[in-house]
C-alpha cells in the first residue's frame, strides 16, 4: 500500500523530510502534483463491477487509488491548461476540471490527512472562533462588517485598541508579484480611510497584549506546542510574521490540559487531522485562541527546535485509516531498501530499487547524496541530490 502525498514538491519544503522518513522505513510513497492535470498528467475513472475505479498517470508513474492507505494533502498548484483555450474555454474546464478531482477525492477510501471539503470548511475562520469558543477558549471580541459606522462603533469601543486582519488568505497579487497582508494595529492615521471598509467585508479585533505567541501543531493525537517570542520586535507585539522567524526564540512549551484537550477536540469538530493553531498567551498566563489554519506551515519549527514533528506525520501516514503499521511494534526501524551513491546508501522505492541496481557500475560511484528525492520519467531514473529546489542531479 502506498502513501500519497499531493503536493508540488518543487516548492514545498514540508514534503522532503516526511517522504525521506517514510522511505526509510520502507513505506511507498508517491508525490503527485494535481496542478499537473491535465496538461501533463492523466486521471482516469471507469465503470467497473466492484465500483469505481481511478488510475493517475504522470511523468512515467502510474498509480491506481485503490492502492492507497493515506493522502497528504499539502500545497497542490491550479490545474495546467493549454495555451489553446479561449477564456471562456478555460473558465469552463478548470470548472470541470475541479469538480472532476473533487469526486475522485470523495470515492478515494483512505486516511486522508485531511480531506479535502473538510480543509475548505476548516479554513472559515467564523466557523472556528464559534467552536473554539464553545470549548472555552477566550477569543477576542471582534466585527465583520462592510459598514464603516459600525467598524467605528466597534473601534471606539476598545480604546485599549483593535486590530485589522484577513479573513482568508492573507495575500495580496499584483504585478510585482505578491505582497502578505499581516495584522495591523489600527492607528489614527488609518481612521480617516475607514470608509473604505464598504468595498468589502473587514475583520476587525479588539487588540490583545500578549507576553508571547503560542503555535500548536497537532499530528493526529500528537501535540507539539511551541512559545516564540517576539513582543521585542518592533510590530512582533502584533503579529510575529513581520519578523525574521528564525531570529525569534522557539521554546518548547506543556499547554495545561484543558488547553490540550480544547485544541484536540476542536480538530475533532473540524474533521481534521492536522492543524496549526495560533494562540496568544497573556501577561497572567490565559491562552487567547486566534486561528488554526487547517493546512498550516510546521517544519521551520522542526529545524528551531529539533521537535520530531516530521516523524510524527509519517507515523500517521503509515497507519492509514485502519490504525495498522506495516511493520510489528517491535521491529526497530531503518533496513529499508538502499543502492549506493557514492560512499553512501540511499533509500528508494521499492518500485524503483530493481531499476537502479541494475543500472551501470560507473554511473552510481559518481553520485553523491546528503538527502534524496528519486523521479522515474520515461524509463529514466532521476536521482536529485540535496534538498528539492537543488537542480544538481544524475541520471
Amino acid at each position: 500500500m502506498t502513501v500519497l502525498i499531493l503536493s508540488n514538491a518543487k516548492t514545498d519544503g514540508h514534503v522532503m523530510p516526511v517522504a525521506r522518513e517514510l522511505l526509510r522505513r520502507g513505506v511507498d510513497v508517491c508525490g503527485f502534483d494535481p496542478g499537473e492535470f491535465p496538461g501533463s498528467a492523466v486521471v482516469t475513472t471507469e465503470w467497473s463491477r466492484s465500483g469505481p475505479r481511478t488510475v493517475l498517470e504522470w511523468n512515467g508513474e502510474t498509480l491506481d487509488l485503490a492502492e492507497v492507505r493515506s493522502i497528504w494533502v499539502r500545497r497542490p498548484e491550479r490545474a495546467q491548461l493549454s495555451p489553446e483555450l479561449t477564456r471562456e474555454e478555460e473558465d469552463w474546464i478548470r470548472s470541470e476540471c475541479g469538480v472532476f478531482l473533487e469526486g475522485v477525492w470523495a470515492n478515494t477510501e483512505a486516511l486522508w490527512v485531511s480531506a479535502p471539503q473538510h480543509l475548505r470548511l476548516a479554513n472559515r475562520k467564523l466557523l472556528q472562533m464559534r467552536l473554539a469558543q464553545e470549548l472555552g477558549f477566550r477569543v477576542p471580541p471582534y466585527i465583520v462588517t462592510n459598514n464603516p459606522e459600525r467598524a467605528r462603533e466597534f473601534i471606539a469601543a476598545h480604546p485599549a485598541g483593535a486590530v485589522v486582519k484577513a479573513l482568508g488568505v492573507p495575500t495580496l497579487l499584483h504585478s510585482l508579484g505578491a505582497a502578505m497582508i499581516y495584522t495591523h494595529r489600527i492607528s489614527n492615521e488609518d481612521l480617516a480611510h475607514l470608509d473604505s471598509v464598504r468595498h468589502g467585508p473587514t475583520f476587525i479585533q479588539a487588540f490583545v497584549p500578549k507576553r508571547r505567541d503560542i503555535r500548536v501543531t497537532i499530528i493526529g493525537k500528537k501535540i507539539f506546542a511551541v512559545a516564540i517570542e517576539s513582543t521585542h520586535v518592533p510590530g512582533g507585539e502584533v503579529d510575529f510574521r513581520v519578523a525574521d522567524t528564525f531570529e525569534l526564540p522557539h521554546i518548547p512549551v506543556h499547554l495545561p490540559e484543558p488547553v490540550e484537550r480544547a485544541c484536540l477536540e476542536l480538530l475533532e469538530r473540524l474533521n481534521l487531522q492536522f492543524g496549526a493553531i495560533d494562540l496568544l498567551e497573556t501577561p497572567d498566563g490565559d491562552y487567547v485562541f486566534l486561528e488554526n489554519n487547517p493546512n498550516g506551515q510546521w517544519y521551520w519549527i522542526e529545524l528551531m527546535t529539533g521537535l520530531p514533528m516530521a516523524e510524527a506525520m509519517a507515523d500517521l501516514l503509515e497507519r492509514g485509516l485502519y490504525g495498522h503499521a506495516t511493520r510489528p511494534a517491535e521491529r526497530p526501524r531503518g533496513n529499508p531498501i538502499t543502492v549506493p551513491v557514492g560512499e553512501q546508501v540511499v533509500p528508494v522505492r521499492s518500485s524503483l530499487a530493481t531499476q537502479l541496481q541494475s543500472m551501470p557500475d560507473e554511473v552510481l560511484p559518481r553520485l553523491t547524496a546528503s538527502s534524496t528525492w528519486l523521479e522515474r520519467r520515461k524509463r529514466q531514473i532521476t536521482l536529485h541530490v540535496g534538498d528539492i529546489d537543488d537542480d544538481s542531479r544524475g541520471t
